[in-house]
């Protein structure tokens, strides 16, 4: 695993950690002492990305995404079914910018990497 993924997964974890719902800090608690450590963190890539991109139940976010599957899923298209084009497009500007695809809230990652005008 690379280490900027790495990074993000924790980031992710103590994000969920500390969040102001309750339910979000049992749940990860839960899921760290029964399953591996990166399931947990997976889990948490998962959540606070469908938060922050603010997903349809049917939409994948960027940590769904394998990052060897970008040229085949943009070749396709975006026929508009399950996001998948556009989560695709987002994961590779997110690599090209040298990002984790596990980034908890993707857009301002993007923008934060963006170099000041």
């Amino acid at each position: 695993m690379r280490r900027i993924d790495r990074d993000a997964l924790a980031r992710c974890i103590e994000t969920m950690r500390n969040s102001a719902n309750p339910a979000d800090r049992e749940q990860i608690e839960d899921k760290l002492k029964a399953e591996p450590w990166i399931e947990a963190a997976e889990l948490a890539a998962y959540s606070w990305q469908f938060d922050a991109l603010r997903l349809k139940p049917w939409q994948s976010p960027p940590c769904w995404v394998d990052p060897r599957d970008i040229k085949a899923t943009l070749s396709a298209g975006d026929h508009g079914v399950g996001r998948h084009y556009a989560t695709a497009k987002l994961l590779q500007r997110l690599l090209a910018a040298g990002l984790s695809r596990y980034e908890p809230d993707p857009i301002a990652a993007l923008e934060r990497a963006r170099p000041a005008a």
